[in-house]
């Protein structure tokens, strides 16, 4: 099943398609004329590739594109045994069968199986069964479960078992005994070909697994398999950090030695706009996952096509500044290669290799040591790639060449292979499985390489491996994918009803900081209102009544009464203390607070040197600084509330005095005469014309957060407290805001010590 290998062949031999060409040399292909049986087609390049969709459970045959020819026809459809084809047609995705198994048998025994279908295994007297009695056929094309093995523990490892669709040579299994695998026709080996049983009763490499080319891995398949095995790397040795017995920690940094993370990109042709997009987006998320685990490796950027362009070099003093890579990573552009569009990986793995050279040559000069006479630094190599080499020959010399650098294997004592992980990651429509199983490590319990069905299922592992039970307190997350939902896209949000007896129901906004704390305004509670009046609703129809109220100390909203000015919004900033403790979850996560150890950690800085003044100079830059608000408004047809970003810029330079003059425009400030009599320095001011038109707050907007977004996490630097101009109420009459339409929010920066003092038990690590 899948693309055929006479049309991957052609697809490689043709190298990169023409964009851009001379009206004369135009290809217009009628996409009527292509069309697939049970699916549906989409043009991309300009018309020039047709790429096949089919439901779920299905895959396109024989290809999963066609491209436009210069006879303005398309290209042709071979099957595997080389007829060609009227019409592509969606076929069912099937498992492939047991070719062999040892000391059992197997049932039902027929050439493929459906989804669902079951297969049983049973063992010969005498013989023990190790792995599922029974194994399903996945709607993903595997089978669930491990492998099943019929053992006698005669050996002294394990019989290392026979992968369903492998056939398996070798039946010894003392120390230096080896079995080799080979897979059944059409299908292509993931793993290692060849095995040895170790000393340590260990088979080397990574259990094979024959695939089908229809086949894909899920996204909790990926996030769970990869970040097994990037757990193993990236954790920074801690004497004083414990791990639970489950939890694998056997790679760390340690002490003296460092590590290097190379995220490399193809940007070839067949590879797409689209789809390089995506992955890079992907990349930023995988920066974000490290830099949780608290460790600050040096990364390399290289995107590839016809050449290599190196982005970011790891001898770059700014190498390990993740915020400064994730900026870089997002900034980065497909058109950059247009001109030279082919497949060259052994150019961008001659680029990495080149890089490790002059880090070596680098620390030398710094009096640092070097493989193989110290255990300095671990490499980490992330390839994505259709694996659809072109150009440049074959990429594998090179990767032996880089483990030569490093003294990879060269010792049996100290072979060193934990000091190199090359993963691939297959991307695009017609993904060469062959070819990135081949460039993958392959190491005993891990797995390096991951072809999935769609790009958006590579960007949902990766923030996936963000979600992992063990993350979800980690502050200022929220999904940024297309399928999440409102909730899931901003989990700090809070909605807040104050019932006051006899006066009916009153709401305002606020954000989670905390499993027991919302943040939100004061002016929002009169000084008689009880908590028991409270409640907070966090979306999905989860709620939670109130324990206490904490307005601050020196709120006071009629302090200018007697110079007419009937309210004052300063210090503006109050606490509700839960009843109930927030189990956190993808639809309820806290909103990063500025100066704590979460922020810190967010914001890629190193803990713990960084001070609360570096939080504001990053955040609060001079300027105009990009920001925003979410709006909550009632979807009638739906009859809940959606809620709305809405982007406004901080007014923190030069046009900071103008937009807090405008203050004096508001109705209830007729009287003010001194601008600085209302807005104090803890308010921050938003809303107006220039240089932009920024959107305004709604009175149901108040207390929730002004959120400044870095690296894809969202930090909290003000409440929102009052505005010049009703927006809402006036757009109900017909009427425009006006140009001095201005909103003011509390700077949290300025009430630290209240916040300090009040969230103290909550081990936000304030600095």
């Amino acid at each position: 099943m899948g693309p055929a290998a006479p049309l991957l062949a052609w697809l490689l031999a043709l190298g990169p398609l023409r964009l851009g060409a001379a009206p004369s040399d135009a290809r217009h292909c009628d996409p009527q004329e292509a069309t697939i049986v049970g699916g549906t087609s989409k043009l991309q390049k300009e018309g020039q590739v047709l790429v096949y969709q089919c439901p779920e459970g299905q895959f396109p045959y024989p290809t999963p594109l066609r491209l436009c020819r210069a006879n303005s026809r398309w290209s042709p459809l071979i099957a595997r045994d080389g007829r060609t084809l009227a019409k592509a047609e969606c076929r069912a995705i099937q498992c492939p069968a047991p070719m062999e198994f040892d000391n059992g048998h197997v049932e039902p025994r027929q050439p493929r199986y459906n989804i669902s279908q079951t297969l049983a295994f049973i063992c010969f007297e005498g013989y023990t069964l190790r792995g599922p009695h029974n194994r399903t056929c996945l709607p993903n094309g595997k089978w669930s479960g491990q492998t099943a093995v019929c053992d006698d523990g005669a050996g002294q490892c394990p019989d290392p078992g026979i992968p369903i669709g492998a056939v398996k040579d070798g039946q010894r299994y003392q120390v230096e005994d080896r079995v080799r695998y080979h897979c059944q026709r059409g299908l292509v080996m993931f793993g290692s070909k060849e095995r040895t049983c170790l000393e340590s009763g260990a088979w080397s490499g990574t259990e094979p697994e024959c695939r089908d080319p229809s086949t894909y891995d899920t996204p909790r398949e990926v996030s769970a398999a990869f970040i097994a095995s990037l757990s193993e790397t990236a954790e920074a040795a801690d004497p004083n950090q414990t791990f639970s017995e489950n939890t694998k920690r056997r790679i760390r940094i340690e002490e003296g030695g460092s590590m290097n993370i190379y995220l490399v990109l193809d940007a070839s042709d067949s590879v797409g706009e689209g789809n390089f997009s995506h992955a890079r987006d992907a990349l930023v998320q995988l920066i974000e996952k490290v830099s949780s685990y608290g460790v600050f490796p040096r990364y390399g950027v290289i995107t590839f096509a016809t050449f290599a362009h190196k982005v970011i070099s790891t001898v770059d003093p700014r190498s390990s500044d993740a915020a400064w890579v994730s900026t870089k990573l997002s900034d980065l552009k497909y058109s950059q290669h247009q001109l030279q569009t082919g497949t060259n990986t052994r150019r961008a793995l001659e680029a990495v290799y080149t890089m490790m050279i002059e880090q070596e040559e680098d620390e030398r000069r710094r009096g640092h040591k070097v493989a193989p006479v110290a255990n300095s630094t671990r490499h980490v190599l992330i390839l994505m790639t259709d694996g659809n080499t072109n150009m440049g020959g074959s990429p594998l010399p090179v990767v032996n060449q880089i483990r030569e650098l490093l003294s990879i294997g060269r010792d049996s004592l100290n072979p060193r292979e934990d000091y190199l992980d090359i993963y691939v990651f297959g991307i695009g429509v017609l993904v060469n499985q062959q070819s990135i199983a081949e460039l993958a490590s392959k190491k005993t319990g891990e797995r390096h390489v991951f072809h999935m069905r769609d790009i958006t299922d590579l960007q949902k592992a990766f923030h996936d491996m963000i979600d992992e039970s063990e993350t979800l307190s980690m502050c200022g997350l929220g999904w940024d994918f297309e399928t999440a939902d409102d909730q899931q896209k901003n989990p700090w949000h809070i909605s807040i009803k104050i019932a006051r007896p006899g006066k009916g129901l009153e709401s305002c906004k606020g954000s989670l900081v905390s499993e027991y704390f919302v943040l939100t305004a004061a002016h929002c509670f009169s000084i008689d209102d009880e908590a028991q009046w409270i409640t907070v609703d966090m979306g999905k129809g989860a709620s939670n009544a109130v324990e206490g109220l904490y307005s601050h100390p020196r709120y006071n909203i009629g302090l200018l009464k007697e110079a007419r000015i009937p309210e004052f919004y300063d210090y503006d900033v109050a606490l509700l203390k839960l009843a109930r403790r927030v189990t956190f979850s993808f639809n309820a996560r806290p909103i990063c607070l500025p100066c704590t150890e979460g922020t810190t950690r967010a914001l890629r800085k190193p803990h713990p040197e960084t001070s609360c003044q570096d939080h504001a100079r990053e955040l609060l830059t001079a300027g105009e600084v990009p920001a925003l608000f979410v709006h909550a408004e009632l979807d009638k047809q739906k009859r809940k509330e959606t809620l709305q970003r809405r982007n406004v810029l901080i007014k923190n330079g030069p046009k900071k005095s103008a937009c807090e003059a405008d203050a004096k425009k508001a109705a209830i400030y007729v009287n003010v005469t001194d601008v600085g009599q209302v807005v104090t320095p803890r308010f921050l001011c938003t809303g107006g014309i220039d240089p932009v038109v920024d959107p305004n707050t709604c009175k149901g907007d108040s207390g929730g957060p002004l959120i400044i977004t870095k690296g894809k996490r969202y930090f909290q630097v003000g409440v929102i407290s009052w505005g010049v101009f009703d927006v809402c109420k006036e757009a109900k009459r017909g009427v425009r805001a006006p140009p001095y339409a201005r909103d003011f929010h509390l700077n949290l920066f300025t009430v630290l010590p209240w916040l300090r003092e009040r969230l103290a038990q909550e081990e936000l690590g304030f600095i």
